[in-house]
Protein backbone atom coordinates (compact mmCIF):
# COMPACT_ATOMS: atom_id res chain seq x y z
CA UNK A 1 0.00 0.00 0.00
CA UNK A 2 1.91 2.94 -0.83
CA UNK A 3 1.21 6.20 1.53
CA UNK A 4 2.46 9.12 -0.74
CA UNK A 5 4.19 12.06 -0.18
CA UNK A 6 4.77 12.43 3.46
CA UNK A 7 4.76 16.21 3.70
CA UNK A 8 0.93 16.18 2.77
CA UNK A 9 -0.45 12.84 4.68
CA UNK A 10 -2.05 12.40 8.05
CA UNK A 11 -0.03 9.94 9.38
CA UNK A 12 -2.34 8.50 12.29
CA UNK A 13 -4.13 6.08 10.58
CA UNK A 14 -1.08 4.64 8.68
CA UNK A 15 1.24 4.04 11.69
CA UNK A 16 -1.36 2.83 13.88
CA UNK A 17 -1.70 0.25 11.13
CA UNK A 18 1.58 -1.35 12.23
CA UNK A 19 1.15 -2.21 15.59
CA UNK A 20 2.19 -0.60 18.47
CA UNK A 21 5.39 -2.61 18.10
CA UNK A 22 6.43 -1.13 15.32
CA UNK A 23 5.73 2.76 16.25
CA UNK A 24 9.10 3.91 17.57
CA UNK A 25 10.81 2.68 14.05
CA UNK A 26 8.06 3.82 11.56
CA UNK A 27 7.87 7.30 13.53
CA UNK A 28 12.10 7.45 12.91
CA UNK A 29 11.40 6.16 9.31
CA UNK A 30 8.20 8.92 8.62
CA UNK A 31 10.81 11.52 10.06
CA UNK A 32 13.75 10.60 7.52
CA UNK A 33 11.50 10.50 4.73
CA UNK A 34 10.48 13.98 5.30
CA UNK A 35 14.09 15.20 5.98
CA UNK A 36 15.54 13.76 2.71
CA UNK A 37 11.93 15.38 1.13
CA UNK A 38 13.49 18.48 2.14
CA UNK A 39 15.03 20.81 -0.38
CA UNK A 40 16.96 19.79 -3.60
CA UNK A 41 14.50 16.76 -4.80
CA UNK A 42 11.69 18.80 -4.34
CA UNK A 43 12.81 21.20 -6.67
CA UNK A 44 13.65 18.60 -9.38
CA UNK A 45 10.26 17.07 -9.04
CA UNK A 46 10.85 14.14 -7.37
CA UNK A 47 9.95 12.42 -3.82
CA UNK A 48 10.92 9.81 -1.46
CA UNK A 49 7.59 7.87 -0.57
CA UNK A 50 6.85 5.36 2.05
CA UNK A 51 5.41 1.74 0.44
CA UNK A 52 4.15 -1.32 2.17
CA UNK A 53 4.54 -4.19 0.46
CA UNK A 54 1.77 -7.00 -0.26
CA UNK A 55 1.99 -8.61 2.76
CA UNK A 56 1.33 -5.14 4.60
CA UNK A 57 4.83 -5.37 6.73
CA UNK A 58 7.11 -4.92 4.82
CA UNK A 59 8.12 -1.47 4.05
CA UNK A 60 10.07 0.11 1.31
CA UNK A 61 11.21 3.78 -0.20
CA UNK A 62 10.90 4.56 -3.08
CA UNK A 63 12.21 7.97 -5.05
CA UNK A 64 9.43 8.76 -7.33
CA UNK A 65 9.95 11.46 -10.71
CA UNK A 66 6.46 13.01 -9.14
CA UNK A 67 5.52 13.80 -12.87
CA UNK A 68 4.95 10.49 -14.34
CA UNK A 69 5.32 8.52 -11.27
CA UNK A 70 8.21 6.59 -12.46
CA UNK A 71 9.57 5.09 -9.22
CA UNK A 72 13.60 6.05 -9.82
CA UNK A 73 15.23 4.38 -7.19
CA UNK A 74 14.24 1.63 -4.49
CA UNK A 75 15.25 1.18 -0.75
CA UNK A 76 15.31 -0.54 2.02
CA UNK A 77 14.31 1.69 5.34
CA UNK A 78 17.91 1.03 7.12
CA UNK A 79 19.17 2.36 4.04
CA UNK A 80 16.80 5.58 4.34
CA UNK A 81 17.78 6.65 8.14
CA UNK A 82 21.62 5.94 7.48
CA UNK A 83 20.89 8.27 4.64
CA UNK A 84 18.80 11.21 6.91
CA UNK A 85 21.50 10.54 9.84
CA UNK A 86 24.71 11.69 7.18
CA UNK A 87 22.43 14.92 6.28
CA UNK A 88 21.82 15.40 10.11
CA UNK A 89 25.18 15.46 10.56
CA UNK A 90 26.12 17.69 7.17
CA UNK A 91 23.45 20.19 8.70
Amino acid sequence: MGIGPLHGVSLGAEIGATGQDNLAPMQQLVAAVRALNRGELEARGRVWKLRRGPSGKAVTVELVEEESGDVIDLLPPEEVLRMAAELEKDR
